[in-house]
């Protein structure tokens, strides 16, 4: 008997997926995982949304295999709780056949009462292997199913803690690292460009100040050499003139003394004044083309000192705004730049807030997930030790009730102990 009772417990009980009924699976699907399609169809558009990014394959590969240890996970969860649902009802079997045996055992004991106490023995003991069988079986998928439920609730809390945290800290730890770079570029940039909006100013307003002292001083110095030249001419011709006047005066005064006549004089006189004229006129039309020819040579000068300073100005004028041309397309595209940038930065860090917020509801909903499955492990644990007091009770006031007067010294020999949560029998 004792060699009987031992060899039950290596006999494994092993339940497979198609022993599974999808009935059950739906009746004890929580509200969860009842929602895993459209948790996973959310997970996909989200996937979606990184597919039009760029430079974003590393996130793809990582939220694909998230989805994936997630779906699994689901799988797994709803195997365990068929398991669960079909522990119940084999524990419900167990105790309306052990009440059915027991009502039949006390049926036939009221009836039978003249049998022969072997007979009764014999029963008791197959019934107590039956029950032994049973209770083994049910105690093995117990430990499975507690193994299982630790297994799984240690693969949740590796994928849902370790993985989904450390990546989302990473990833806003990099895009924090880049947005502070980029702070301090755009800081960078717009000091460097208030320096050469600065620098501009200053040598615009120096441009100025040169410009206009280099007008006065031209302008100056072309009135200085106007009236050199000019008061040169006036001396030359004034040498000139006087040199004239006082070799006709003498030539005036010889005449003047050679003729004694007084008509010669009066001749003279009118001839002298006649000369006197003729030279006035003379010298009058001399000093008009001495100054038409002065001054076209003066507007000559000036043209070609103008057009040179104008060349000159005009040079420096077209390098300084092709200069400022370049700056203002650097501004620019500066500018675009940072608007580019800024906007980039502000999609980034949307979407990897959506994706935070979104685990952080997933990994809410798998702790819900995983209190309810510990309270149900809780209930059944419960519910087992219970079953196992009454089959206990009910096996020791079997014994005490069933037990003829006669035969006691040999039910005394019955002893019934527990190792390992098993009960055995030993005659």
């Amino acid at each position: 008997m004792e060699n009987i009772i031992k060899e039950e417990p290596r006999r494994r009980t092993t339940i497979y997926l198609s022993d599974i009924h999808v009935k059950n699976v739906d009746y004890f699907q929580p509200a969860s995982t009842m929602i895993s399609s459209s948790n996973t169809h959310e997970t996909e558009i989200h996937v979606d949304k990184f597919h039009q990014t760029e430079d974003n394959d590393n996130e793809k590969i990582e939220l694909t295999t998230l989805n994936n240890h997630f779906e699994n996970y689901l799988n797994k969860i709803k195997i365990l709780a068929n398991i669960n649902i079909n522990l119940r009802h084999e524990i419900v079997n167990i105790l309306q056949t052990y009440m059915g045996h027991m009502k039949e055992e006390k049926q036939n004991d009221n009836n039978n009462n003249s049998n022969s106490s072997e007979i009764e023995f014999n029963n008791l003991r197959r019934q107590l292997n039956n029950e032994l069988q049973k209770l083994i079986s049910i105690q093995t998928r117990l430990q499975r199913a507690d193994y299982d439920t630790k297994y799984y609730k240690n693969k949740v809390k590796l994928f849902s803690k370790s993985n989904q945290y450390e990546i989302i800290q990473q990833q806003l730890n990099v895009n924090l690292y880049e947005l502070n770079l980029l702070k301090e570029q755009f800081e960078k940039q717009q000091e460097s460009l208030l320096s050469y909006k600065r620098q501009y100013n200053e040598y615009m307003l120096k441009l100025i100040e040169y410009t206009n002292e280099y007008n006065k001083i031209a302008y100056e110095r072309m009135q200085n050499e106007n009236s050199l030249y000019t008061l040169n001419e006036q001396l030359l011709f004034e040498h000139e003139y006087s040199k004239k006047c006082q070799e006709e005066f003498e030539q005036l005064e010889k005449i003047q003394y050679d003729l004694n006549n007084e008509f010669n004089k009066t001749e003279f006189k009118k001839i002298i004044e006649k000369i006197r004229q003729d030279y006035e006129s003379y010298n009058e039309i001399q000093v008009s083309e001495l100054e038409l020819f002065y001054k076209t040579k003066i507007d000559l000068m000036q043209n070609n000192f103008q057009e040179n300073e104008s060349e000159n100005h005009s040079e420096e004028i077209k390098h300084l705004e092709e200069q400022n041309q370049s700056l203002e397309k650097k501004l620019k595209q500066l500018k675009n730049e940072l608007h580019h940038i800024s906007e980039q930065n502000q999609q980034q860090y949307e979407l990897s807030y959506n994706e935070y917020h979104q685990l952080q509801i997933q990994v809410s909903d798998i702790e819900s997930l995983i209190l309810d499955l510990r309270n149900n492990t809780i209930q059944l644990s419960s519910e087992i030790n219970t079953y196992r007091c009454l089959l206990t009770n009910l096996v020791s006031s079997f014994q005490q009730t069933n037990k003829p007067s006669s035969h006691r010294q040999q039910a005394n020999n019955i002893i019934f102990h527990f190792r390992n949560g098993l009960l055995y029998v030993r005659i």
